[in-house]
């Protein structure tokens, strides 16, 4: 153990203004909190240890359980661009393989779910494509399973990869339809299911797919994930009813079709889903006027 010659003693040098700044600020929150809201201690203790719980329960890090008390303050890149998420996914994994464009993500030959062509490009702020953007791909599997996280079995990057965009900015791949997913480890914690109704949530998660966008002339890479418009459980989503706005829900459509199915060699329906990006770079308008829809 450390002996100060003087307890009373702090270093100047240690000193983080901006820390000191931060933590007067939450004090200050809570204390509007409090004589605004009713806050109570209760109530702080009543979180606190219901996170603890499910941080128990996962294994996964505390900072990560209480994701859906903050996710959605984090959710930058909007006046009119691709709404940005602001802190990386705990779900991504680096070094991912390379697909072609067009190209299949790694998947089971047996992989659950309806096949999905993903199709759209990556334009900026003016509306020009950017070719050779690097997009990295990844979703869970049917039963909410990420490769790579779990023990299961499964191949460390089922159902992840990553292409580049051709010379319009295009790019198109195939996967399987992702679905929406709860955490078993999660809804098993006492509590936790009177806890999220009582916030107007749903335990589920909306079906999505993650992206990571790079290229050089971005002002910083996009992260994020794109839902499905329709989705009923958007507006109930576990992390945050506002974290998948329009400008982050997708066109898709079911095929039927048996000549349109067999021409894409599929053994039975199929979806299809279009999405563009529009992304700020180096040379974009700080502010552009957003679409109705992809186009």
């Amino acid at each position: 153990m450390t002996t100060l010659t003087d307890p009373s003693s702090v270093d100047p040098a240690l000193i983080n203004p901006r820390a000191v700044r931060l933590v007067e600020a939450f004090k200050n929150a809570l204390a509007r909190m409090r004589d605004e809201e009713g806050l109570t201690f209760d109530d702080l203790n009543a979180v606190t240890d219901l996170l603890q719980r499910i941080q128990t329960a996962t294994g996964a890090p505390l900072a990560l359980v209480a994701m859906p008390l903050y996710s959605e303050l984090f959710q930058g890149g909007r006046d009119g661009y691709t709404p940005s998420e602001d802190v990386n996914s705990p779900t991504y994994l680096p070094g991912s393989p390379h697909i072609d464009n067009p190209g299949t993500l790694p998947m089971r030959p047996d992989e659950p779910g309806t096949p999905l062509i993903v199709s759209g490009r990556v334009l900026d702020g003016h509306g020009q494509p950017l070719a050779g953007a690097k997009l990295d791909i990844y979703h869970a599997a049917n039963n909410g399973n990420y490769s790579g996280l779990y023990d299961d079995g499964v191949a460390k990057y089922n159902l992840r990869g990553h292409l580049f965009t051709d010379a319009d900015g295009r790019c198109t791949f195939t996967t399987i339809t992702p679905v929406a997913y709860a955490d078993p480890n999660v809804t098993a914690v006492d509590g936790v299911v009177e806890a999220v109704a009582a916030l107007g949530r749903s335990l589920y998660r909306p079906a999505h797919i993650h992206y990571e966008v790079h290229h050089s002339d971005l002002i910083t890479p996009w992260r994020g994930e794109i839902y499905f418009k329709g989705d009923p459980i958007i507006p109930v989503d576990f992390v945050g009813g506002t974290l998948a706005p329009p400008a982050l829900q997708a066109d898709t459509l079911l095929h039927e079709d048996p000549e349109d199915i067999a021409g894409q060699g599929f053994q039975g329906p199929y979806r299809t889903m279009q999405f563009d990006f529009v992304l700020k770079t180096r040379t974009s308008p700080d502010t552009i006027a957003p679409k109705a829809g992809p186009a």
